[in-house]
């Protein structure tokens, strides 16, 4: 959906500051968690659909999924693997939830870390490695979520994650039959 009209309103303090905080734990700014809080309300209660505002509008088409993974962080001159689940998965990134009790400890503030991400895609014999840069992280009270793209993905590694997230492998496979 364009965003073509600019809308001003006025708030109290403790609002804003509540707004500021709610941002800076979303990684987003504030504009975009008013516009993600709006969009939310008004698809809830009907007003609008995913269908008046173009639901995807992420590059890649995601599939949920839930597969184990594991992240490879570094930490000064050393490697730190902590044990994850992908829950959804694009050729250009995925969305990744740890344990609270798990040891990744992200800030809210600052530059994000970038990670290497090992997934076991269903079907496929070989286990994927993708280089990550963290977009955003939440805490959703039990669990750490973040969403990550792919950077400098290696083609062959592409092209795997392809046949499995669009079933090209079992069209493939019906084709020669």
């Amino acid at each position: 959906m364009k965003k073509d009209r600019i809308f001003s309103l006025r708030m109290n303090s403790k609002v804003r500051d509540a707004l500021q905080r709610a941002s800076n734990k979303e990684q987003r700014s504030v504009a975009s968690l008013l516009h993600k809080i709006i969009m939310d309300f008004l698809t809830r209660e009907g007003f609008l659909s995913d269908v008046d505002y173009g639901a995807e509008r992420r590059q890649f088409e995601r599939k949920k999924i839930t597969v184990p993974t594991e992240t490879t962080f570094a930490e000064g001159q050393t490697q730190k693997a902590v044990p994850g689940v992908v829950l959804d998965l694009s050729l250009g990134g995925a969305l990744i939830t740890y344990p609270k009790s798990a040891d990744v400890q992200f800030s809210s503030v600052g530059k994000l870390p970038e990670f290497g991400l090992e997934i076991q895609v269903p079907g496929e014999t070989d286990t994927l490695h993708f280089d990550c840069n963290t977009k955003h992280m939440r805490d959703t009270g039990d669990e750490i979520h973040v969403g990550a793209s792919f950077h400098d993905a290696k083609e062959d590694q592409l092209q795997k994650l392809d046949e499995y997230l669009f079933d090209k492998k079992d069209k493939k496979e019906d084709s020669e039959k």
